[in-house]
């Protein structure tokens, strides 16, 4: 009965899911329709299908996507890899966890975008400059969850392990690692999705390519169209990476064991 129950919501979900998306478009084009907004500021559905697909056929959404994802990719193995390499150490060791942890807080009070004139008197508005900001993006996650996770391997494992006689490399690889697993795939989860909000930003200064460069440019010609399938674009791009990643995750850490005894 319970797994009915549990059912039924699932659905209910499902559909209200699919159901919001569309009472929104109601509204949106009933509002057009009885002329409450002008349609130079608030564009047609309909338009916005046919500017995206005017868009996919000249191969500039593509493109601009591909240049965006790519900036992501490398910003995230910059700052993503930095910040497992110092979660790990700190989560190793309580020395360096006091030494450092302190001055990573106190950077991490700083806004994002506090970080780009500093960035661009250092790197300048080329390529390395974007990746840097999005790097930025990648860092915390990264460093937080896989700290938590690391620090949080139960002692009688590491005890095992000494009983064992594990170097550090094995220990490492063996112990560690596996055991703060799920936090840190939770961390690439949630830092791949930060790399993709800073990327736009990052694409706002001197870009000339990405998905943030193609809504500067349409709201520089008084094209909301262009501005709008941007918005709904990255919308899309960030769901389906968040969906994937979650997909992953679950796949990945089915090995574990909940408290109830029924595998995750």
């Amino acid at each position: 009965m319970i797994k009915n129950l549990l059912h039924r919501f699932a659905l209910r979900d499902k559909l209200l899911a699919f159901i919001v998306p569309l009472l929104v478009l109601t509204l949106w084009q009933g509002a057009l329709s009885l002329h409450l907004f002008s349609e130079l500021i608030l564009i047609p559905p309909l338009t916005l299908v046919s500017t995206f697909f005017e868009l996919v056929g000249s191969g500039d959404l593509t493109n601009n996507i591909i240049a965006s994802l790519q900036r992501v990719m490398e910003g995230f193995l910059l700052g993503g890899s930095l910040g497992f390499i110092i979660g790990v150490v700190t989560g190793l060791s309580p020395f360096m966890n006091r030494v450092l942890t302190p001055l990573i807080k106190a950077l991490q009070q700083v806004p994002e975008f506090a970080w780009m004139p500093l960035i661009i008197l250092l790197f300048g508005i080329d390529e390395l400059a974007k990746i840097v900001f999005v790097s930025i993006g990648a860092f915390y996650p990264m460093l937080f969850n896989t700290y938590l996770g690391v620090s949080g391997v139960p002692k009688k494992y590491q005890e095992l392990a000494w009983v064992f006689d594990y170097r550090r490399f094995r220990y490492l690889t063996k112990l560690i690692i596996p055991s703060a697993l799920p936090s840190i795939i939770t961390g690439i989860r949630l830092s791949l999705g930060l790399s993709w909000m800073f990327v736009v930003g990052a694409e706002l200064f001197g870009a000339d390519s990405g998905l943030g460069y193609m809504m500067t440019w349409g709201r520089q010609l008084f094209q909301i169209d262009i501005v709008m399938v941007g918005l709904f674009v990255i919308g899309a791009i960030g769901l389906a990476m968040n969906s994937l990643l979650l997909f992953i995750e679950k796949r990945l850490l089915s090995w574990r064991v909940s408290f109830d005894g029924r595998t995750s």
